[in-house]
């Protein structure tokens, strides 16, 4: 009988964890992160970031392209300028304007333990000024230092309007106190970082108005000393107290000129990724974590983001703002299966 009544109940905790698994959890309960406040908070100021990149924008008589720039961001460029320097995706250049990448760098950077006052290295590039705005965002919100050096240069339709090009976008915030973090030195970026396919007359503009902004400037023909002098300033500026590492789009200088391609879907890499060169690889090997933001495409998909909406989610509403479901009810069933045994185990010791 009891043998009946146990083949009995195993059944019923079989039929319950397959309603479980194929009925409840793909709907399940939506659980705010423990960041989430903090989340919106980044999500909004990159909102309002790009809000005002667009006013900006107007007021300077340069005109959005509503074919381009479907969610009218004033964060998408041209398609070629005197500042761009290699192909881009329009599609992923679209995607990085959603707020919702300021409120996953919160997250990923609450996750690795980053906190008020930590330092974080950043090579951004000019290609993707919606994702250099969205962490610096992150930044302000968690109340981080930076450290950032900034390449001119872009991508197709990335910062490379000459005349509000993206240090212009990033200076134009800091000047109405919008953001609090910003870059400290800058490089032309392009063929070996020294922007070999620039005019002189643009490069010696670029540097009269960088230099009122008041950036250093970096330039070395030779490639291991621009990277040594990058690897140095950074630690000089953080003064050795470097807890992060972010690199944004595909500077020259991240990956050192390697032929090697980092195909991420996390953006935080692994810390056995195989990359010796480049900064990525300088901060590997000193066991700092390493943020790498490039594969639009791939870290849309893991994330589950939207890749090149017609119209971004509500703030607070997309996936990345609550906890996995399938963690709430793999709980929920080990929890009955521990049951279960607890009761076996109880009924056994009854009958002794």
């Amino acid at each position: 009988m009891n043998k009946k009544k146990d083949t009995i109940i195993l059944l019923i905790l079989a039929v319950l964890f397959i309603f479980i698994q194929y009925n409840l959890k793909p709907k399940g309960i939506k659980i705010k992160t423990e960041y989430y406040n903090e989340m919106v908070s980044a999500a909004k100021k990159m909102k309002y970031m790009s809000e005002e990149i667009k006013a900006e924008r107007l007021r300077r008589n340069i005109p959005i392209d509503k074919e381009l720039d479907k969610n009218e961001t004033g964060l998408i460029g041209l398609e070629w300028s005197s500042l761009t320097t290699t192909l881009g995706s329009l599609e992923s250049k679209r995607t990085s304007c959603d707020p919702d990448f300021a409120a996953l760098l919160v997250k990923l950077f609450k996750e690795n333990g980053l906190k008020k006052g930590d330092v974080i290295a950043a090579n951004l590039s000019s290609s993707f000024p919606a994702l250099n705005l969205a962490f610096i965002s992150a930044a302000d919100t968690l109340e981080l230092k930076t450290v950032i050096i900034t390449s001119i240069g872009a991508s197709t339709y990335g910062g490379n309007i000459e005349e509000f090009n993206y240090l212009d976008m990033e200076n134009y915030l800091y000047s109405k106190n919008i953001i609090v973090n910003k870059t400290q030195a800058w490089s032309l970026g392009g063929v070996g970082d020294i922007g070999r396919e620039f005019d002189d007359d643009i490069i010696e503009n670029l540097k009269y108005r960088n230099n009122l902004y008041g950036l250093d400037f970096i330039y070395e023909e030779e490639l291991k000393k621009n990277l040594d002098k990058r690897y140095n300033y950074y630690k000089e500026k953080g003064e050795n107290k470097i807890k992060a590492f972010i690199n944004i789009g595909g500077n020259l200088l991240s990956l050192g000129g390697s032929v090697d391609i980092i195909t991420n879907e996390k953006i935080l890499l692994d810390k056995n990724t195989n990359m010796k060169n480049g900064l990525v690889g300088l901060f590997l090997k000193k066991d700092i974590p390493v943020y790498y933001l490039l594969n639009l495409k791939s870290i849309t998909s893991y994330y589950k983001m939207q890749f090149d909406p017609d119209k971004f989610e509500n703030i607070g509403e997309s996936n990345i703002y609550f906890k996995s479901n399938y963690e709430i009810w793999n709980w929920v069933i080990v929890i009955l299966f521990l049951i279960f045994i607890a009761y076996k185990g109880f009924s056994s010791h009854i009958k002794k």
